[in-house]
């Protein structure tokens, strides 16, 4: 298969970047104050806001651990994952759009996710 170095090093990636992100985000919200927005009434969205992003997080972990694991093997599966795992990326470049600090951001942070997408589109065709 042509793009299982693609892959594997990618999902690796995917891996280290969803656990990494994952700690951060349950670092931030483990000490933030939100006290504020509670009285405000902002509860629900809140917390299906830290559900989303910890979702997220915990899909590309999975998707990590899918495509390390299929690597080597020709999979639609794998191939549909890497689309969401890139379209999730760039709708987050698509966001942010006057802060240029998160746009240089995320545009690196699409080249994980296209290198996935990349590996598992060369493992189908080859």
């Amino acid at each position: 298969m042509r793009g299982t170095k693609f892959l594997k090093t990618a999902s690796i990636l995917e891996i280290v970047i969803g656990l990494a992100s994952l700690l951060m985000s349950w670092f931030i919200v483990g000490n933030g104050d939100f006290s504020n927005f509670l009285k405000e009434g902002f509860a629900s969205q809140i917390f299906l806001s830290i559900l989303l992003v910890y979702g997220i997080h915990i899909f590309e972990i999975l998707a990590g651990i899918i495509g390390l694991v299929k690597s080597s093997k020709k999979s639609v599966f794998v191939l549909i994952l890497g689309i969401v795992l890139f379209g999730i990326n760039l709708v987050e470049f698509f966001t942010f759009d006057n802060d240029m600090i998160a746009i240089i951001i995320h545009a690196v942070s699409l080249v994980v996710p296209y290198f996935y997408l990349h590996g598992a589109y060369m493992n189908l065709k080859g």
